[in-house]
């Protein structure tokens, strides 16, 4: 776009059913991510077993996820090189969402957590079929990086919004509903999203060539590309101990005793997460994506930290905390996701090769790969500061005062580790702007020449 904020080379149709992919694929992903753990406990599973359950398949992930970033790179389809795979996985996330929550009551503990085990490793491929995608999409869609980062931003603006909504709701009406009717709704609704993109969506540019790599080849291009091994690091950490959004239903519900108070803690992330979702796409404009990214986590980190000394016996502390963190949450969710195309531009202005699929498939098994780490660590973790949820008091469902005080440790201090981690990381070894990578990117479209994209990077 550039020299003009109206010129688009997609329609608003695509915009918009873009944007509403998100919203469909983020209720499959709270759904899972966020509330299967607490699935779990309520079928009587145990935080061990959980932790295991949600790990292990992440074993498979590691071999499947790359794969399928080459398999996408390599794949000549008739639909494009991406919508194809958005299409399959249209019917195949519902499919293996509404297996895991149909688990029969009358199975022994091992039949159900191997049930969990397999309906979770099939709906985590599921997932990798789609999320790659949708994620390299506006690569194809448009070449202007500036409507591309507009397109993701909005993308992204959808999905924290729909995460804070959809586990707000859940939160609210899985205890009436019921887990399997409430698995069955949410994915009618998903699918309703997803499909306009399916329908709309037009890839206009495709490289006439690109040179296929394996397994072997796509790790070491990973390792030197030192941009995207400073930026997937720092993914580790700070997404890896970032609970507070899988906690929040376990914490109002077995040590607060009320799932209501989930539904106010959840509901007070709303207004911070929504605001700064929709100025970040503004802001990003004006200020570095990286110095943003940075404030966030600063912000996250210290209000984490802090809420841990003044505890959850003070219901105006304990909601004021959370809305400070909702603020440095909001940042966060919504830039994570937007340096990939720009150290896809660097790597292309460096080598000549663009490869799409293998980078963003690399995100998505990161994005797999954390959410599970953070829940199998969390429970192990828990475990380790004494909560056993098959402990909780017959009567009022609640923990001891002992089991909750672990709780709250993991509940804040222990989910701003990885983001003090990273900080430093990421302030100091990550180094291209969103400025080099414009430049870079008109290079790599033909825009502009190497001698004059030197000049300016280096004045």
């Amino acid at each position: 776009m550039s020299g003009t904020s109206q010129s688009f080379q997609t329609t608003k149709a695509e915009r918009t059913g873009y944007s509403l992919y998100f919203v469909g694929q983020n209720i499959f992903y709270m759904l899972i991510t966020s509330f299967i753990a607490l699935f779990l406990m309520n079928r009587g599973i145990g935080e061990a077993a959980i932790a295991g359950i949600l790990l292990a398949p992440k074993i498979w992930d590691a071999v499947n996820d790359p794969i399928f970033g080459v398999i996408v790179d390599r794949a000549h389809l008739r639909g494009g090189k991406f919508l194809p795979w958005l299409k399959l996985s249209w019917v195949l996330i519902p499919l293996f969402t509404v297996f895991i929550f149909a688990m029969p009551d009358s199975l022994s503990y091992g039949g159900k957590v191997a049930w969990a085990a397999i309906g979770y490793v099939c709906w985590s491929m599921s997932y990798t079929v789609c999320d790659a995608p949708i994620f390299a999409l506006p690569t194809a869609m448009t070449s202007d990086i500036d409507e591309r980062t507009s397109i993701l931003s909005t993308g992204r603006l959808f999905a924290t919004v729909t995460s804070v909504v959809i586990t707000l709701v859940i939160e609210a009406v899985y205890l009436s509903l019921g887990w399997l009717p409430l698995a069955l709704i949410l994915s009618a609704a998903a699918m309703a999203f997803m499909f306009p993109i399916l329908a709309v969506g037009k890839e206009r540019f495709r490289p006439a060539s690109e040179k296929t790599v394996t397994i072997p080849e796509m790790v070491r291009l990973i390792f030197k590309n030192k941009y995207l091994l400073v930026y997937l690091t720092a993914y580790f950490f700070i997404a890896s101990t970032m609970s507070v959004e899988i906690l929040i239903p376990i914490f109002a519900q077995y040590v607060l005793g009320s799932s209501d108070a989930g539904t106010v803690l959840l509901g007070i992330c709303i207004l911070p997460m929504i605001v700064i979702a929709a100025i970040v796409p503004a802001l990003a404009r004006k200020i570095d994506k990286m110095k943003l990214f940075l404030g966030s986590l600063v912000i996250y980190a210290a209000a984490s930290i802090l809420q841990y000394f003044t505890g959850y016996d003070n219901a105006l502390l304990l909601y004021g905390m959370i809305f400070l963190r909702a603020v440095g949450y909001g940042g966060y969710s919504i830039l994570l996701y937007l340096f990939i195309p720009n150290i896809m531009e660097y790597r292309h202005y460096m080598t000549g090769e663009r490869q799409e699929g293998v980078y963003f498939a690399v995100q998505t098994f990161m994005t797999k790969l954390t959410g599970a780490v953070v829940s199998s660590t969390s429970m192990i973790v828990l475990a380790w500061f004494g909560f056993r949820s098959a402990e909780a008091d017959a009567v009022t469902g609640v923990v001891s005062a002992a089991a909750g005080r672990g709780f709250w440790s993991v509940f804040t201090w222990f989910s701003a580790i990885g983001s003090v981690i990273a900080i430093p990381i990421l302030a100091k070894l990550y180094r291209l702007t969103d400025k080099d990578a414009e430049l870079m990117s008109r290079v790599n479209a033909g825009e502009l020449s190497r001698e004059e994209c030197e000049k300016k990077l280096n004045a």
